[in-house]
């Protein structure tokens, strides 16, 4: 199944292999699509962007979100720069590592200017001269996104904690980042907390797609997500007046907390894994009833994919959240099946 465009940089806990699964829950024509959790962006890049829908990508890693930002304004930049910088070795990716530890230049010269703005002006000469630094403070950082992204495609299983020890050549990758600038040219991208996105953006014509950290594999990703904020990232969902679908690792707490949604439940190769036919329980959670968009075909599921067949494992006491047309049944985020 095509899509639009493809992942550009390797993500742990990619959604791309399971595109077909979550898209085929998803409701028909929401004003707004939004996904707080936006990750490597899969499911984003390769849907068919509508001029009625805003499509929104955010994530709390400050570094992704650059990286993102610099791939559709500086796309040419982006791409001479990741020419540029090699990484052949476990000396070079340690290098580009504590780079990224550590704070950008630009950022601490303005900082510094900006202290000294306060302390020699005042009125609107002061003001005029705070707009320019901030105006200068929002520029993109190209070499920062290059060496995060070169970070992510040099570790094993795009960690960006250990090196992947496998040569890369980013030639065969930085095709990828042509058709996202394409995508990416009418999305939304933001920086901020999913919990407060999700208060911001929820609507009755909205549709959130929640990717979280998976439960118990927190430490897989560089952005805190202790147990209480599973609970209250569930609180809010339980409370949207929009379309929720989220993705999860099938797991005891995650069935127990997210009770009264409908859960459905597949299999899949696992990756991270070093055992052959290793397969890994996972769920897709909404609140509404998904059954009259599952596709009776599954014939159109990856050969990675151990099981081809979505499995409702629970059903809400109450019945269903929220009603959906089944006469509106469709698949409308990819191309043509």
């Amino acid at each position: 199944m095509a899509g639009i465009a493809r992942p550009f940089i390797p993500w742990i806990g990619s959604k791309e292999k399971l595109i077909p699964y979550i898209w085929q829950v998803f409701p028909p024509s929401p004003k707004l699509y939004l996904e707080p959790f936006g990750g490597g962006g899969a499911l984003l890049l390769g849907m068919q962007p509508k001029i009625s829908r805003m499509d929104i990508y955010n994530d709390f890693n400050c570094d992704l979100v650059n990286l993102f930002l610099c791939a559709r304004e500086c796309t040419i930049q982006l791409v001479q720069e990741l020419k540029f910088l090699p990484l052949h070795s476990r000396a070079e990716f340690d290098l580009l590592k504590e780079f990224m530890k550590h704070k950008e230049l630009l950022q601490q010269r303005i900082a510094d200017e900006r202290n000294a703005v306060m302390e020699c002006f005042s009125g609107e000469e002061r003001e005029e001269l705070l707009e320019i630094l901030r105006e200068r403070s929002c520029l993109f950082d190209v070499q920062r996104a290059a060496a995060y992204y070169k970070v992510c495609r040099g570790s094993f299983s795009g960690t960006t904690s250990s090196f992947g020890v496998r040569p890369n050549n980013l030639t065969n990758f930085l095709y990828l980042f042509d058709d996202a600038s394409k995508r990416l040219q009418d999305v939304i991208i933001e920086n901020k907390d999913c919990l407060d996105i999700i208060r911001e953006r929820d609507g009755s014509d909205s549709l959130i797609y929640c990717d979280p950290p998976y439960f118990d594999a927190e430490s897989l990703y560089a952005v805190d997500f202790p147990k209480e904020k599973h609970e209250e990232l569930h609180h809010i969902l339980s409370q949207c007046a929009g379309y929720i679908v989220v993705s999860y690792n099938d797991c005891p707490f995650i069935r127990s907390l997210y009770g009264d949604f409908y859960i459905l439940a597949f299999r899949r190769n696992n990756p991270l894994s070093q055992k052959a036919g290793a397969t890994y329980g996972e769920l897709i959670i909404t609140n509404y009833d998904p059954r009259p968009y599952i596709q009776p075909q599954f014939s159109m599921f990856p050969a990675e994919i151990e099981n081809g067949d979505l499995v409702l494992v629970h059903e809400p006491a109450c019945g269903s959240l929220r009603e959906i047309d089944p006469r509106r049944r469709r698949w409308e985020y990819g191309r043509s099946q």
